[in-house]
């Protein structure tokens, strides 16, 4: 980073922050080095490894030394942040004053924490600064190593894994003051989190689960280790389903668990949590009466396990399962009661935290909405019973959302994003802006969180207002790819999110919902093919469409291959 004049003030990285609305870069640097320029209100120069440059605003400095900038344009993957504050080797990624190098990675060991900081040791730098005649404990401006230490402030700490990619551990704040050259100080990454959390900002952490899904056995290990430690149980879920969503298949490893619970370890309440967490996912898929199954079997181990619920685990499945209870027309009302009744039960849990309690109701509230959608979709009436319960548990959701922003924004964020397109799509023709700026907000959404089955969805709605705008060729491409996608993934057109989107679908657009259907079922070619048979409209354009989609679709092979495919260069 430098000043407008030229003078390097340190080092800044890119993060994973979540926010919809801002589809640029984040970068965290320490405050110390940037807040003469932010009293100004003034904006920093950053110089990437490449040599451009470019200016970057500065969001806000924290009085811990930590700063937050950003810059409008993406400038490339961020590097992924972990807590981890283990004794061990480390790297830190400077900009070293004075040397031939602007960059350069240092090694260096974590030597704990003291004060509530990373302890980091600089291996490459001697040990003490001395000079005759002067004082220890002040440090030396004149020293090389001083000078050169200065382009370490802001620096990430990170650690090398075995496959090359690096992890972000720690934010490097200052150097030792008391002449010892090479010990420097950093923030670790937990804390960071809870430092931007305090400005409703949202810095996603990663798990040792997700750099561990190439290796299947070593996978299983994980998640038996993770469900066998002790607490944690309530968020046990918002540390799977990301896997999940991003094409993980996390649902078949835990269900391969529970046939053999022994060879696994697991105990009963080890088996009611791997059992919960799994009926959850494969609700996901729809697999609905095998799901409540698996749900009623978890909550009766739970209840032996666990007799007075002091983990609050069997009144989350109990709500799941009221929520997942068949329910007729005219008996809504009274579900909503029974449904308000056992919010505030899980509202009231002394064993759960204030952010545990927000982020299962936000998640039963979301559910809840789906199901009274897909079970009464629109058009809805003016006096619709149904229109005016969805609208409420919006609102709901919106309010949790935005009071517990930084806890829920990882998982709710897209949810929200869902709730408010799926009676929107309904009135496409009048609402079209307001629908292209949530598929945006989506896409961006999705992109920062890899997950990759809500931008299938967010594909499928594009679709739809591409129809609208008469992009035929386009819309029929993305439909194509994205259909694919979900169907590699061994994902069912029933999934909660997609169904409510082909609602809408198969009622205003037959001969797209018609090749959504086929070629989930049979593939692009085959798919296509039988479309062409049935359809009298649209056959020229879906025979183009499917040519065009063909050479693509072995990089949605993955299902996490559709986040990084060029879509833009596709078609039109």
């Amino acid at each position: 980073m430098t000043d407008g004049d030229g003078a390097v003030l340190g080092v800044a990285f890119q993060v994973p922050v979540l926010d919809a609305a801002s589809p640029g870069s984040f970068l965290l640097t320490a405050a110390h080095c940037v807040r003469p320029l932010f009293d100004r209100s003034q904006r920093v120069r950053i110089r990437a490894p490449s040599g451009s440059q470019s200016d970057c605003s500065i969001l806000f400095c924290a009085t811990e030394d930590v700063a937050l900038l950003y810059h409008s344009d993406w400038l490339g993957e961020p590097l992924p942040c972990v807590a981890d504050r283990a004794e061990g080797n480390a790297l830190v990624r400077g900009a070293p004053h004075g040397v031939a190098s602007e960059q350069a990675t240092f090694d260096a060991y974590l030597a704990g924490v003291e004060g509530g900081l990373l302890d980091i040791v600089l291996r490459s730098l001697t040990y003490v600064e001395s000079e005759a005649g002067h004082d220890p404990l002040v440090p030396l401006p004149s020293s090389p190593v001083y000078r050169a230490l200065r382009g370490f402030s802001g620096a990430p700490v990170v650690r090398k894994r075995a496959d090359g990619t690096v992890q972000v551990i720690g934010l490097v704040t200052h150097r030792n003051t008391r002449g010892i050259a090479n010990r420097i100080y950093g923030i670790p990454t937990d804390r960071l989190v809870e430092i931007l959390a305090e400005q409703d900002i949202a810095l996603q952490m990663t798990t040792d689960l997700r750099q561990a899904t190439s290796d299947r056995t070593m996978l299983t290990g994980l998640l038996g280790e993770l469900l066998t430690e002790p607490g944690e149980d309530l968020m046990l879920w918002t540390r799977l389903s990301g896997l999940f969503y991003s094409g993980e298949p996390i649902d078949r490893i835990l269900e391969a668990m529970l046939l053999e619970p022994q060879r696994y370890g697991l105990d009963d309440l080890a088996l009611a949590r791997a059992g919960f967490v799994h009926a959850r996912l494969r609700l996901k898929r729809d697999v609905g009466t095998a799901s409540l199954n698996r749900l009623r079997e978890a909550k009766a181990r739970a209840d032996r396990a666990d007799p007075q619920d002091e983990s609050g685990l069997s009144a989350l499945m109990g709500l799941r399962l009221l929520m997942e209870k068949p329910r007729g027309g005219g008996d809504l009302e009274s579900h909503a009661y029974l449904f308000e009744q056992a919010i505030d039960r899980i509202s009231r849990a002394s064993s759960m935290t204030d952010r545990q309690k927000a982020y299962e109701i936000a998640s039963a509230v979301g559910r809840e909405a789906v199901l009274a959608y897909l079970g009464n979709p629109p058009p809805w009436p003016a006096d619709s019973v149904t229109a005016s319960y969805y609208k409420r548990l919006e609102a709901q959701h919106l309010s949790l959302l935005h009071e517990y922003g930084a806890t829920l924004r990882d998982k709710q964020e897209v949810v929200h994003i869902g709730l408010a397109i799926a009676p929107a799509i309904w009135d496409i023709s009048s609402m079209a802006e307001q629908v292209d700026a949530l598929v945006v907000s989506g896409k961006n959404a999705a992109i920062q969180r890899s997950n990759a089955i809500f931008y299938c969805q967010m594909l499928l709605v594009e679709a739809m207002l591409c129809r609208l705008k008469h992009s035929d060729l386009h819309a029929f491409t993305l439909a194509c790819l994205s259909t694919q996608a979900l169907s590699n993934a061994g994902l069912l057109l029933s999934h909660e999110g997609v169904a409510a989107i082909l609602r809408c679908v198969k009622a205003a657009d037959p001969s797209l919902y018609r090749l959504v259907t086929q070629v989930h079922q049979f593939g692009i070619r085959k798919g296509v093919e039988i479309v062409k048979c049935v359809l009298t409209d649209d056959v020229d354009v879906i025979d183009r469409a499917s040519r065009i989609a063909v050479p693509y679709s072995e990089q949605v092979r993955d299902l996490k291959g559709i986040l990084t495919l060029r879509l833009d260069v596709l078609a039109e």
